[in-house]
C-alpha cells in the first residue's frame, strides 16, 4: 500500500504548491478577489488552497485504498470516480464565487490538480484486483 500512498502525496504537495502560486499570481498582479457568496460574502484565506489540496489528497488516500482492496479493476474504478469529483468540483467556483474571473481560476487550479494527481495514482494501482495480489 505504501506504493500507492506516496504518488498521492506527492501529487498533493506539487499540487497544493501550484495552487498557492496560482493564487497569489491572481490576487497580487491581477488583483482578482477570491470572495464566496453564501451564505455571506466571505472572503478566502490565502493558504486555504494549499490546505485544501493537502486535505483533498488525505480524502483521496483512503478512497485509493478502498478502491484498490475492494474492487476488480483498481485503475478503472479510480479514473472514473476521480473524474466525476473533478467535474463536480466545478460546481463551487460556477455557482459560489462572486465574481466570474475568480471562478476561471479556481476551476484552473481545479484542473490542474487533476491533472496532477489523477494520472499519478493511477499508474501505481493495478490493472485488476488479482495483478495486486501477486
Amino acid at each position: 500500500m505504501k506504493e500507492t500512498f506516496r504518488p498521492i502525496v506527492i501529487a498533493s504537495l506539487i499540487a497544493a504548491a501550484v495552487n498557492q502560486v496560482l493564487y497569489f499570481v491572481a490576487t497580487g498582479f491581477f488583483e482578482v478577489s477570491f470572495t464566496l457568496t453564501t451564505p455571506a460574502t466571505m472572503p478566502i484565506p490565502f493558504f486555504a488552497p494549499a490546505l485544501l489540496s493537502i486535505g483533498q489528497g488525505i480524502v483521496g488516500g483512503f478512497i485509493v485504498a478502498w478502491i484498490a482492496s475492494s474492487t476488480r479493476s483498481p485503475k478503472n474504478v479510480w479514473l472514473s470516480i476521480s473524474l466525476i469529483a473533478l467535474a463536480l468540483s466545478f460546481v463551487l467556483p460556477l455557482g459560489g464565487i462572486e465574481s466570474q474571473t475568480a471562478a476561471l481560476w479556481l476551476i484552473a487550479m481545479h484542473a490542474i490538480s487533476g491533472a496532477l494527481i489523477i494520472p499519478m495514482v493511477r499508474s501505481v494501482l493495478p490493472a485488476t484486483k488479482e495483478a495486486s495480489a501477486s
